[in-house]
């Protein structure tokens, strides 16, 4: 099952900093895992790893029973999709953003996947439509960036799918449709998301409460709602800060 994400011992270090220490945990195909803690507890930085964006010191991240480390980047990021804060759009063409993980897409491939992040109406209202090139020809809400990052997602259509709220920094007006898209994009696929907002966590499969580096709780609701750390979290009406980095800090 290569929709199946095994962590098992996972330690990295930033420095003499020890951010994530013996991390283990089982996602399996087509759950949802959401991880929640305070600001700097490694939310984030457990992300980038699975995304290869750096490599822990020890411990393995195992896509389908295959270490992350043997396998082809080509192949990682057409298992793996990535909805992340900061969007990570490129100075191109709207389409050319969508259109990243799949380069032979269509025009209509690339408007069926805005369609259903909620972006499409917005493209087509532009002077140059899908060939309006960021920055140059048009700037782009926090809102719109996500919607378009969505559509990258959708387009790209792994079976995996790592999301740092997508509606952490987003305007009123945009994160109802923010979530109308995110319901389609996780829709099916296994899912490891990080929570900023007491909301996201319905519906999650598995919770796991991240602090100082450590899983200090790991389960359902219903399983660890009486863990003083849970606790503490829901306590605050909200879940944690963003991670600026917290996390990337570390």
């Amino acid at each position: 099952m290569a929709d199946m994400i095994e962590i098992k011992h996972l330690n990295k270090y930033f420095g003499d900093l020890h951010v994530l220490k013996d991390i283990n945990l089982t996602v399996k195909r087509g759950e949802k895992l959401v991880m929640i803690g305070p600001s700097g507890s490694g939310k984030s930085t457990l992300a980038t790893l699975i995304a290869r964006f750096d490599d822990p010191e020890s411990g393995s991240i195992r896509l389908g029973g295959v270490d992350l480390r043997d396998i082809s980047s080509r192949d990682l990021y057409n298992t793996v999709s990535f909805v992340l804060q900061d969007p990570m759009l490129i100075n191109a063409s709207i389409g050319r953003n969508i259109s990243l993980a799949k380069p032979e897409a269509s025009l209509e491939e690339i408007r069926e996947a805005a369609r259903t992040a909620q972006i499409d109406d917005f493209i087509m209202s532009l002077p140059k439509g899908y060939d309006s090139v960021l920055g140059t020809d048009c700037s782009l809400s926090g809102g719109e960036s996500q919607r378009v990052s969505i559509a990258r997602a959708l387009l790209a259509d792994t079976p995996i799918l790592i999301m740092d709220e997508a509606t952490a920094f987003a305007d009123p007006d945009s994160e109802l449709e923010i979530q109308k898209a995110l319901s389609s994009l996780v829709e099916g696929r296994t899912v490891l998301a990080i929570a900023h907002r007491l909301n996201a966590i319905l519906g999650a499969d598995q919770i796991a409460v991240l602090e100082e580096g450590k899983i200090v709780a790991l389960g359902t609701h219903a399983e660890i709602q009486d863990n003083e750390h849970y606790q503490a979290l829901l306590k605050q009406g909200g879940l944690c800060g963003s991670e600026e980095e917290g996390d990337a800090d570390e």
